[in-house]
């Protein structure tokens, strides 16, 4: 359902350029996540290379965690100068009329729980990437907010259909953010096997 009719110029143009920041951000979050899932596959199918380079795997794994955990805790911050969900919210309820309002708690919905992986992904991103923390320290902080790949998947996901659940009924946009990634899994696996091999052939 397209309402665009329903705002004037200026806002359709505030509300496509966040949909658009969103989307990009979104998709750089995904490369992010299959990165890290093609690393997790490729060290299953070629556990000789994770034994080989423990400390620089390691390293990278990291990072890529820092990278993921940065774009995303972005995703959901509500600082009014971010593109966010959060944001996108805002606008639709500053610009939408009564319908378009009604949107809003399903989108809001996958912020709400205080539990729940986004929730997690923020922290880690507050007391761990953007900020070092005493609490990010804490033993308990780890304990409390451990996150395996298919938690952090669900959590994308989500975020995902809450964008365009939103950009879809007011702007008639869907964005997809991660098929053009997925095959980033199947390139880790490759890199892992090649190098396993080129072990094997250096003995």
């Amino acid at each position: 359902m397209d309402r665009k009719g329903h705002m004037n110029p200026d806002q359709r143009k505030n509300l496509e350029t966040m949909v658009e920041a969103l989307g990009k951000s979104m998709a750089q979050a995904w490369s992010y996540f299959y990165v890290l899932k093609g690393m997790h596959e490729g060290a299953k199918t070629s556990p000789s290379v994770t034994q080989a380079f423990p400390w620089f795997l390691e390293q990278v794994w990291r990072a890529m965690f820092d990278a993921f955990f940065a774009k995303v805790g972005t995703l959901v911050d509500g600082t009014s100068s971010t593109y966010s969900l959060p944001n996108l919210i805002t606008l639709v309820r500053r610009y939408g009329d009564s319908e378009l309002r009604k949107l809003i708690p399903e989108a809001e919905a996958c912020m709400s729980d205080k539990t729940g992986p986004l929730e997690k992904i923020k922290n880690w991103r507050h007391s761990q990437v953007a900020h070092r923390t005493v609490r990010g320290e804490a033993h308990s902080f780890h304990t409390e907010n451990k996150m395996g790949l298919v938690e952090i998947e669900g959590a994308l996901r989500q975020l995902d259909e809450a964008i365009n659940h939103l950009s879809w009924h007011v702007l008639s946009i869907h964005n997809d953010t991660n098929s053009a990634f997925e095959g980033l899994i199947s390139e880790g696996k490759t890199l892992f096997a090649a190098v396993a091999t080129g072990m094997d052939a250096s003995k």
